[in-house]
C-alpha cells in the first residue's frame, strides 16, 4: 500500500513539474523578438512594468518603442536585453541580442514554475 501511494505521489508530483515548465514558451534559434512577442501576446502572456527597470527608453531605440516589458537594454556590445512577461502566475524574461533586429538568445524562468 505504501509503495502504491509514494508512486501515485511521484506521478503528481511530475505532472505538476510538467505543467509548470510546459508553461515556458520556447522559440526556434534566432526567432525575432518582434514575432515571439506577438505569439506572447496571442496565447495569453502580459508585458510586466518594471517601475525600476534599469534602461530609460530613448525617443530613438526601436528596441522598447511601444514594449512596456522592457527591464534592461545594454547600449554598447550586442545591445542585449531583458524583456518580462506574465500569464497564470509564471513569470519569464526574454533576453535577446542586436539592436536593429533583435533575436532571442534564451527564455528563462524567473518566478511560478516550481
Amino acid at each position: 500500500m505504501k509503495a502504491l501511494f509514494a508512486a501515485i505521489a511521484v506521478i503528481v508530483m511530475m505532472s505538476l513539474c510538467s505543467s509548470a515548465f510546459a508553461q515556458v514558451p520556447s522559440f526556434p534559434k534566432d526567432e525575432p523578438y518582434a514575432r515571439a512577442r506577438k505569439l506572447l501576446v496571442k496565447k495569453g502572456w502580459k508585458p510586466v512594468h518594471e517601475p525600476e527597470a534599469g534602461f530609460v527608453c530613448q525617443k530613438d531605440d526601436p528596441r522598447c518603442k511601444g514594449r512596456p516589458e522592457t527591464v534592461n537594454c545594454a547600449r554598447t556590445g550586442l545591445a542585449n536585453c531583458i524583456f518580462r512577461w506574465k500569464r497564470k502566475g509564471v513569470v519569464i524574461d526574454v533576453l535577446t541580442v542586436g539592436e536593429t533586429n533583435p533575436v532571442i538568445t534564451e527564455v528563462t524562468c524567473r518566478s511560478g514554475c516550481s
